[in-house]
């Protein structure tokens, strides 16, 4: 199941708020009536905050 995640955003760590990048994402699972915790992800790769989201908030983001 984890290859089904989709990269969304990344950012240098210096230069991103955690909580804000992923209240940011959490805000746009809520907005299309999507579970956050089940659709938004982030992890911390090489100096970087790696925001991935499910497919299915994918093609709604997409599609809007």
């Amino acid at each position: 199941m984890d290859s089904e995640w989709i990269l969304a955003e990344k950012l240098p760590v210096d230069d991103a708020d955690p909580k804000a990048l992923l209240g940011k994402w959490a805000n746009v699972a809520e907005d299309m009536a999507l579970v956050p915790a089940l659709n938004v992800r982030m992890r911390v790769e090489a100096g970087h905050f790696v925001v991935e989201v499910s497919p299915e908030l994918y093609d709604v983001f997409r599609s809007a």
